[in-house]
């Protein structure tokens, strides 16, 4: 992989895992303001947060591969599709 695409897949795992440790907060705020969820449930979808997103940055990753990213002097992102 390039240089640019290494940066862009890096910044693009970053955002997400970054938006599902906010879900996680949210999650563990909910648990706390309602007694009634079990730790089994909250175990569940602590779980489903993880696997939705491991499964997005995947997905975000294969699709990285179908660009050609040049990054010029002043900075301009070029992307090109790659016909499959």
């Amino acid at each position: 992989m390039s240089k640019e695409k290494d940066y862009l897949s890096f910044q693009v795992r970053r955002k997400v895992t970054n938006l599902f440790k906010n879900f996680f907060i949210i999650l563990e705020d909910l648990s706390k303001e309602n007694p009634s969820i079990s730790q089994e449930k909250y175990n569940q979808l602590r779980k489903r947060v993880l696997d939705y997103g491991n499964d997005t940055i995947r997905e975000l990753e294969e699709d990285l591969k179908q660009f050609k990213i040049n990054l010029w002097e002043n900075f301009i992102l070029i992307f090109q599709f790659k016909a499959l």
